[in-house]
């Protein structure tokens, strides 16, 4: 071999990526006609996988290659490859490969900490491409706190002040400008320029357009995708505890400042869980549930934000009560406490749909595991939040820009209000847990303790309760698994299934309560049952539908008075009428949908009139 590992190995170079090196450049050298840039591409790129493992510094992985694909005959004599052809395809491929570290057998992560010595970046004219993939790579090498979360972000850990002189630590993320990655960029690599008065290179600063040049290569970054930013252990989905400080492959979470827990156990038995439970059933001893399985959505809200990390999404937990000042907030600050030490950052509810999702879409790129919707007016929907809840990863269009930027939520998110009401879709992605303290002025009532400051002592031990709990479930086989609750189903499955296991009543019990409240589910059971009461099954127009609501007895009377009542409901023509077109819309938008054992389906068009008919089957 020509190149540097002939004469020795640089800083940062393990014997394990040395040795694959020299196999890949042997492979390259001995590479057939016609396969020569296949072959070059393969083997940078399974080589970038080790640079982004921590087994070989770039700097030696791309002289190495670059020499290898120097010494190929190239396949057009006429039009053989440069240097700078060759350099530009390697480095390419090089980053490329970094997007999927890989360590040695008995290496260390590439997100470890370990010295590396600095390396020199040359800056030259025509070559700004290069610079910046190998500014990237330096980054890499550097272990910079860089990380994809739309966009390049930092974390960012601030000291709170906590209760009775205490202070907790707050992780947070911010967007990465070309000011923050200069700042970066020269403490990862020495720069360098070639000084014609001197003949020589001097020291100077890392280009401004090498920064953006990096900012600017959006879906090609070879930093690591981060799902959330955590100060609290965690669950992975294979069921082991992250609780090792730094970024954590499996989950893509980043953990800070963690707080000490205490021994937990490998093996939970099921006694272990009960103790753990019992600890922070004991916290909530002062709310007024109004039933059993309102207690248990109480414990899955201080659950599920601690084990987050082990299931793509969970449902909405939301609070509810008839007056103010019962405990609804006080219930997520409790959670809150446990998973972050502080109180829940709380968000208002938006005028429209539209300015609620860019509050929620502001809290989810802020990295917030927490997201708490306060005092929420009457109703609680919109397809905006639906998709916040359910989905993984959700599109977003954060304050002040134009694009739409996907990133992956791990949050797990709140809302508070007095007798909220949840709406069409929202009532199977929304578990409730309903307080009522039967009092005027609840505000006056008194604790015996107060649970807050005791979580905040001693937050290590309410968080190992919690892992402890779910831990032991899943080491007992998990057990009596319930039926799984559809787009959440590893919820069901390690928290809502490990409630009911040792005890607890159902959370999901409580969906019938807000499925019962809805309005929308309301006014789809009154149309369909008082069509069906009239007409039947017989298929009818929306205007047919009209005319037997509006049908007069003798002294001017409505004769299906509650048939009209139920029509104009959801389909008013503004003046106290019915809008047959508005019917047929909202008979669209429920077709196939079950309520109270009857259903709407379209049925083959009247011919004459050329207009869709309707009928409501029983199911």
């Amino acid at each position: 071999m020509r190149g540097r590992l002939a004469a020795g190995v640089r800083n940062g170079d393990t014997a394990y990526g040395t040795a694959a090196l020299r196999a890949e450049c042997s492979r390259i050298a001995s590479a057939g006609l016609g396969s020569q840039e296949r072959t070059l591409n393969e083997g940078a790129l399974k080589i970038g996988a080790l640079v982004g493992g921590g087994c070989i510094t770039f700097e030696t992985a791309a002289d190495e290659l670059s020499s290898a694909g120097l010494q190929l005959q190239s396949c057009n004599p006429d039009d053989p490859w440069t240097r700078e052809q060759i350099v530009r395809k390697v480095n390419r491929a090089l980053c490329d490969g970094m997007r999927s570290p890989r360590v040695a057998p008995d290496g260390v992560p590439w997100f470890s900490s370990h010295d590396t010595a600095r390396p020199t970046i040359r800056v030259r004219l025509g070559e700004l491409d290069v610079i910046a993939s190998e500014a990237e790579a330096a980054l890499i090498q550097a272990r910079s706190p860089l990380y994809i979360r739309g966009g390049i972000v930092r974390p960012v850990v601030d000291t709170m002040p906590a209760a009775h002189g205490r202070q907790t630590k707050v992780a947070r993320l911010v967007l990465v400008d070309a000011d923050t990655l200069i700042d970066h960029l020269s403490r990862a690599a020495n720069w360098t320029k070639f000084n014609a008065r001197k003949s020589a290179d001097v020291a100077t600063d890392p280009p401004r357009n090498v920064a953006q040049t990096i900012l600017a290569r959006d879906g090609e970054w070879s930093f690591p995708i981060l799902a959330g930013v955590i100060t609290t252990p965690t669950l992975r989905p294979d069921g082991t505890i992250l609780s090792q400080p730094g970024y954590d492959a499996q989950t893509r979470l980043l953990l800070l400042d963690p707080p000490e827990l205490p021994p937990i156990p490998e093996h939970p038995s099921k006694a272990d869980a009960r103790a753990a439970l019992d600890l922070l059933d004991s916290l909530l001893d002062g709310f007024p549930f109004v039933d059993q399985a309102s207690r248990a959505v109480a414990l899955s809200g201080i659950i599920t934000p601690v084990v987050r990390g082990a299931m793509p999404v969970a449902p909405l937990h939301a609070n509810t009560a008839p007056v103010a000042g019962s405990g609804k907030s006080y219930l997520i600050d409790l959670a809150s406490a446990v998973h972050t030490g502080e109180r829940a950052p709380v968000i208002a509810a938006g005028r429209t749909e539209e300015e609620t999702e860019k509050r929620l879409g502001a809290a989810l790129l802020n990295g917030q595991p927490i997201v708490s919707i306060d005092n929420v007016n009457g109703q609680l929907g919109g397809d905006a939040l639906c998709q916040m809840i359910e989905r993984p990863v959700v599109s977003m269009r954060p304050l002040g820009l134009s694009k739409l930027i996907k990133i992956e939520s791990h949050a797990t998110m709140f809302a508070t209000g007095n007798n909220i009401q949840l709406v069409g879709d929202m009532t199977r992605r929304v578990i409730l847990c309903s307080l009522d303290p039967n009092t005027e002025r609840p505000e006056l009532r008194k604790f015996g303790t107060n649970p807050f400051d005791t979580v905040l002592a001693n937050r290590g031990r309410y968080v190992a309760a919690a892992l402890t709990a779910v831990r032991a479930y899943i080491a007992a086989g998990c057990p009596d698994e319930l039926p799984a609750l559809a787009s959440f189903e590893a919820w069901s499955r390690i928290v809502r299934s490990a409630l009911v296991w040792l005890g607890r009543s159902d959370p999901v019990d409580t969906m019938d309560k807000a499925r019962a409240d809805d309005p929308v589910m309301s006014s789809l059971k009154a149309v369909l049952s008082t069509i069906y009461q009239a007409i039947g099954n017989s298929p009818r127009t929306t205007g047919a539908m009209k005319e037997v609501a509006e049908l007069l007895n003798p002294l001017g009377n409505p004769i299906n008075g509650e048939l009209r009542q139920a029509l104009v409901e959801v389909a008013d023509d503004r003046r106290g009428g019915i809008d047959p077109k508005r019917l047929g819309h909202y008979f669209g938008r429920h077709q196939g949908r079950i309520v109270d054992g009857f259903k709407v389906l379209a049925a083959e068009d009247d011919s004459h009139a050329k207009q869709r008919r309707w009928t409501v089957n029983r199911a």
